[in-house]
């Protein structure tokens, strides 16, 4: 019902991660081969998973122009929907122990709440990875363990945030069983995933350091914001996730954000305590859920709505079983602000926005940029897809300096950044877009240090730009790690 009622004017390939995942669907259905074709070189993939990009191919049409193609992908995450409300209601009473028709009812509020429903309405892989580990929670539920942990070892080329409920179901059965139990259980698990760990070891340098974050393995990106701040990554990133976390909880459990901020955290901190609470009922999904939460908080990214939304619909049937009488309530409540929050449009509402900006800027830009000419941008794969032409970052993931110095402006890069990007690709064109700090204080930042590399072809009222890009300009634009460079944050930059 839900998947008919959503309005067919949603977006795709604003996200950034939906046009990759349809860069590499394309890959694989009309080369065979699991390539990031946007990017000159078409180097090998290894950020995502190969699993979800695999089933998108299913319905990529060659014949098809690659904007269509874009558009016919929202429709798989639309066709799960009715098996993954299945297998969430399932898993209510199968693992966590509630009634049919309360499972139900949560497995209803967790797929209509906003920060899911902005998931599952454009081609994301949190749909998929959702329906595989709560249906391997099933199974091994029903004491089917050798192919719950196979199901939940499949999860993990579907979204490697799966890796957390593998781990939290192995160690659930050591607990149980002791060595030797772990380590039957472990070997075919182990054996479903070591293709992909080969397929990255191969291919751990197919690109290079200056696209580390949007291209490249997590690991290496990772290492890198670990070599540059090791007190920000170790530290702090932990500190300020948690209370991200607790926000963002709230607000699941709130709807959206019409509660004070203060009132979000501590609704959501009683959640979490609330989950804590029910381990011991439900070992092996609570342990999942904690180890995912866990590899979160540490990871130097804040924790947008897109980690806690990934998982809301198990978060919530958990917390259910923890409440008793008072899940009815809770069952109440969030089918009713699923509910409105739907009617609302609450969960599309970014995608609409954004869209309607990027369609227009790439029709405007669409003469100015010569057939074959390299641009760099903030999202290229949507450009690869609807311009058709090679498309690389116009900054780098830099995202850990955030939790240092509290400036959105200087997480995605400044000028020595672009520069590098300038000199490893040779981009004929850099276009800033008006989605934020992305791209635009990298480009303010070169042309400060380097007049005359960049040239303004074209600006539009709302502050977005086309730079021609000058070869052979000697520049040498300080290191933003030398300099501790801190750029005024402008209304909107400060917060992720």
């Amino acid at each position: 019902m839900a998947a008919v009622a959503l309005p067919d004017d949603v977006a795709v390939g604003t996200f950034v991660d939906d046009a990759q995942y349809a860069v590499l669907a394309k890959a694989l259905r009309e080369q065979g081969s699991y390539r990031v074709l946007n990017l000159p070189g078409a180097p090998a993939e290894t950020k995502y998973p190969p699993g979800y990009p695999a089933l998108l191919a299913l319905v990529w049409e060659p014949a098809q122009p690659d904007a269509v193609n874009l558009q016919r992908l929202r429709w798989v995450n639309l066709g799960l929907l009715g098996p993954l409300a299945a297998v969430l209601a399932l898993a209510g009473m199968e693992v966590f122990r509630l009634s049919p028709t309360l499972s139900a009812s949560l497995a209803l509020g967790g797929v209509l709440a906003p920060l899911f429903v902005n998931l599952w309405s454009v081609p994301l892989s949190e749909p998929l990875f959702v329906l595989v580990v709560t249906f391997g929670l099933v199974l091994l539920a029903r004491s089917r363990r050798a192919t719950g942990l196979a199901l939940l070892a499949l999860a993990v080329y579907v979204r490697s945030l799966a890796a957390p409920f593998l781990v939290g179901a192995l160690l659930a059965t050591w607990r149980g069983g002791g060595w030797r139990a772990f380590a039957r259980s472990a070997a075919l698990p182990a054996a479903l995933v070591v293709p992909w760990a080969v397929w990255l070891g191969v291919h751990r340098r197919a690109t290079p350091d200056v696209l580390s974050g949007f291209y490249g393995s997590y690991g290496q990106w990772y290492a890198g914001a670990l070599r540059d701040d090791w007190v920000a990554v170790l530290l702090l990133a932990p500190l300020k996730n948690t209370l991200l976390a607790a926000m963002v909880l709230g607000e699941a459990l709130a709807g959206w954000r019409w509660l004070p901020g203060i009132v979000l955290g501590v609704l959501g901190a009683w959640a979490a305590w609330r989950l804590w609470r029910g381990r011991r009922v439900q070992p092996v999904a609570t342990m999942g859920l904690a180890l995912y939460f866990a590899a979160s908080l540490l990871w130097p990214f804040p924790l947008a709505g897109r980690f806690v939304g990934a998982v809301w619909p198990l978060v919530l049937l958990a917390l259910a079983q923890t409440l008793r009488r008072g899940s009815w309530v809770l069952a109440a409540v969030t089918v009713a602000t699923g509910v409105i929050g739907f009617a609302r449009s609450e969960g599309i509402a970014r995608h609409r926005r954004a869209g309607a900006s990027s369609d227009l800027l790439l029709e405007r830009i669409r003469p100015l940029i010569l057939t074959g000419a390299v641009v760099a941008v903030s999202n290229p794969p949507l450009y690869y897809l609807r311009l058709g032409v090679p498309a690389v970052p116009n900054d780098r993931m830099r995202v850990h300096r955030w939790y240092r110095h509290g400036y959105w402006a200087t997480a995605w890069g400044l000028g020595d950044d672009l520069w590098a990007i300038i000199r490893e690709y040779h981009p004929q064109y850099v276009v800033i877009e008006r989605r934020g700090a992305e791209g635009r204080y990298a480009a303010g930042s070169l042309m400060r240090q380097c007049p005359g590399v960049l040239s303004e072809v074209w600006r539009s009222p709302g502050a977005e730009f086309v730079f021609a890009v000058a070869d052979g300009v000697p520049c040498a634009p300080a290191s933003a790690a030398r300099t501790r460079s801190r750029v005024p944050a402008r209304r909107g930059t400060r917060e992720p």
